[in-house]
């Protein structure tokens, strides 16, 4: 493991594939936060300053565009994959304003995650810049 672990913020209500998403980013060498809405992902993403967030779109409270938008408001350079159904992927591409990172239709595999983390890993390293390390991080543990 390399002597900094990378933070990923997973947002998604399905409690089940938050779980697999989890499993599979610890493996790919993250720690994980997690969260099930928009809210608690954006209240996460704030307290944690994770390097990478993977968030569904459709979610209750606030959705996955909103939460990409208020991110990407608070620091641009944060990567964000948002993973969506196809009745939700039109409504991403017609965006003009804040867009993600990367777009994953579900489903998707593993390989098909870890490659688009791994084109991601320039942006992942330069998430904060110089502002992380002197931002006060709270204590870090999972939120369930």
């Amino acid at each position: 493991m390399p002597a900094t672990t990378h933070k990923c913020l997973l947002v998604d209500d399905d409690s089940s594939f938050l779980m697999l998403m989890k499993t599979a980013i610890q493996q790919f060498g993250f720690e994980t936060i997690t969260a099930q809405d928009g809210d608690e992902g954006f209240a996460a993403f704030r307290e944690h300053h994770p390097d990478l967030v993977v968030s569904d779109i459709h979610m209750p409270n606030r959705n996955g565009l909103m939460l990409l938008a208020d991110i990407k408001s608070m620091n641009p350079d944060i990567p964000v994959i948002l993973v969506t159904g196809l009745m939700h992927l039109k409504a991403v591409l017609n965006m003009e304003a804040v867009r993600p990172d990367i777009y994953m239709e579900k489903p998707f595999t593993l390989d098909q995650l870890k490659q688009a983390i791994d084109s991601l890993q320039p942006a992942i390293e330069q998430a904060w810049g110089a502002s992380k390390e002197a931002t006060p991080m709270a204590d870090r543990h999972d939120i369930l």
